[in-house]
């Protein structure tokens, strides 16, 4: 909402933001860019944006929280800064100043924004070793970090503009081909998983289905813990892909530290 209102032409986010910050800004051919998780992914993000040119009104922000300005904007009582350090008053003064604008209250206001349901849960206690070594089962080595996986089951190489849809090369597929397996053998369709979509490894591993469940599997920065992340059109769903990720003594978080463990 605070994009919105201030009327954002790009925007950099980390990539266990809410999926319905990406497709509401493909509604509006908003740029995004799609970073590591911390702040300091954010900031650097919009560094590059504004380097490169072509946007006036650059935005960020953290999935838990924490606005920041790449650019001045020029607003109806004058001029706000270019600020890279969360805010936390700008999204509460703009949304009460947005309801204002379109008439509405909040809750209605809110309502205008896709209906996407988020959840997120940890392991604790997770050896860093284990950490290691889930990052090295679930991240191929070398410069794709996301695939487009076809019906058919080829990849398509959708790490950048730049990949625009090339089919992944012949030296690194058998590496995505790999991970794919592994996932399809712990998200499984008995768990009311749906065939894999698409794969983005920039932080973790983060997997689309075709049914729009999102599941991201990541471990932590500056803990010993394994992290689960969700996204899907129902609260109940998102509940439940963590509520499996982290089940004991079987759960998905356990059936991945099992492959590197044993």
């Amino acid at each position: 909402m605070v994009a919105e209102y201030l009327a954002a032409d790009a925007v950099a986010v980390p990539i266990s933001t809410n999926d319905a910050v990406e497709r509401r800004l493909k509604e509006r051919s908003v740029a995004l860019v799609k970073t590591r998780i911390g702040s300091p992914y954010v900031i650097s993000a919009l560094d590059d944006l504004r380097r490169r040119g072509g946007y006036e009104r650059m935005v960020g922000w953290e999935a838990n929280g924490g606005f920041l300005l790449g650019s001045a904007f020029e607003l109806e009582g004058g001029p706000i800064a270019a600020l890279p350090t969360r805010d936390s008053t700008l999204p509460i003064v703009a949304n009460l100043f947005a309801g204002v604008r379109a008439g509405v209250d909040l809750p209605t206001l809110w309502d205008r924004l896709p209906a996407r349901f988020g959840r997120s849960g940890l392991l604790d206690h997770v050896p860093v070793e284990s950490s290691r070594a889930i990052v090295a089962l679930l991240v191929p080595k070398g410069e794709v970090t996301e695939i487009e996986v076809e019906p058919s089951g080829r990849a398509i190489d959708r790490s950048g503009p730049a990949a625009g849809g090339a089919p992944i090369a012949p030296d690194v597929a058998p590496r995505w081909q790999a991970l794919r397996e592994t996932l399809e053998g712990v998200f499984t369709p008995a768990l009311g998983f749906d065939a894999i979509a698409r794969v983005n490894v920039l932080d973790g591993t983060r997997v689309h289905f075709r049914n729009g469940d999102v599941a991201h599997v990541r471990p932590s920065g500056n803990a010993p813990q394994l992290r689960i992340y969700a996204n899907s059109d129902s609260q109940r769903r998102a509940d439940e892909i963590v509520e499996l990720g982290l089940r004991e003594p079987d759960g998905i978080l356990r059936a991945l530290l099992r492959l590197v463990e044993r």
